[in-house]
């Protein structure tokens, strides 16, 4: 008996050197991401998909969309860090900020499978301590994704593209609007770990003098299945100091949505449009 544990102990012993040497050396490759941007873009637009799909970079100088899609707060300001630490130049940042991103429920997507696998995969490398203390909610399905993620980002290497989408053209038409209720039950996952890196995103930038704007982008009749009352609340009760940017109502053609979520690569044209006249950029 004390010759099988034994095995047992050299066996996962010997499983440990290899993912240990994989992850030092991921985190040796992240280190040395190259987070500097074009000397002449001092305007940041980053969020998730309603920045994606809404605002085209290329059409507005000094501009350049970092947004990815599904981003949560936590992984921008992550991504902020790195960015503002290599860029002096910056002095704006447009931050998306939706009903969704202040819900009750808006900590449901750092423990979605589908979100962590994109995520907290390609993103572990640069946790600090409280962000490895947030995981330690869903340690099983977290050990599991680092297990095997590690190995292919080992391979594939860490490439600073990684953490970006950017603008995305989407041709797709709103054809038919869904029956969308409001769902007001409230939610397990909650919104405390989404409103403290938004007000840590708030205290960086405010700390390097930059500018912050709370960017609410277009949706199609958004009163049908969000609770803007709630949205509005919130934002007034936390984040106030903020200024918000409320475009939501701003286009009305169902044609300009690629749903009733998202803008369209019309809508967008349109929106990037009004941004650019209004902030001359």
């Amino acid at each position: 008996m004390k010759q099988f544990l034994l095995n047992i102990f050299r066996f996962f012993i010997l499983l440990s050197i290899p993912v240990l040497l994989i992850i030092s050396s991921t985190r040796v490759a992240s280190s040395k991401i190259d987070w500097m941007l074009p000397k002449n873009k001092h305007i940041l637009f980053m969020g998730a998909s309603h920045i994606v799909y809404a605002v085209d970079d290329s059409k507005m100088s000094g501009c350049i969309n970092l947004a990815s899609l599904s981003e949560r707060y936590m992984y921008t300001y992550i991504k902020l860090q790195h960015i503002l630490m290599n860029n002096n130049q910056v002095d704006t940042v447009f931050l998306e900020c939706a009903p969704n991103d202040l819900s009750d429920n808006a900590d449901e997507k750092y423990f979605l499978d589908n979100e962590m696998i994109k995520f907290y995969a390609i993103y572990y490398p640069l946790f600090h301590k409280e962000q490895w203390i947030m995981y330690l909610k869903k340690i099983g399905a977290c050990s599991s994704l680092l297990f095997r993620e590690t190995f292919i980002n080992y391979i594939e290497g860490i490439d600073y593209s990684y953490f970006i989408d950017g603008y995305i053209a989407n041709r797709q038409v709103l054809q038919t609007t869904k029956s969308i209720t409001k769902n007001n039950t409230k939610r397990r996952f909650g919104n405390q770990i989404n409103t403290y890196y938004l007000r840590q995103i708030a205290n960086l930038c405010k700390s390097k003098d930059i500018k912050l704007y709370l960017l609410f982008c277009p949706h199609y009749k958004p009163e049908n299945y969000y609770d803007l009352n709630t949205f509005y609340k919130s934002y007034y009760h936390m984040f106030n100091d903020i200024e918000l940017i409320d475009y939501c109502h701003f286009i009305n053609n169902q044609y300009d949505f690629c749903d009733e979520f998202h803008l369209n690569q019309n809508g967008a044209n349109k929106f990037t449009k009004e941004l650019k006249k209004r902030f001359h950029i």
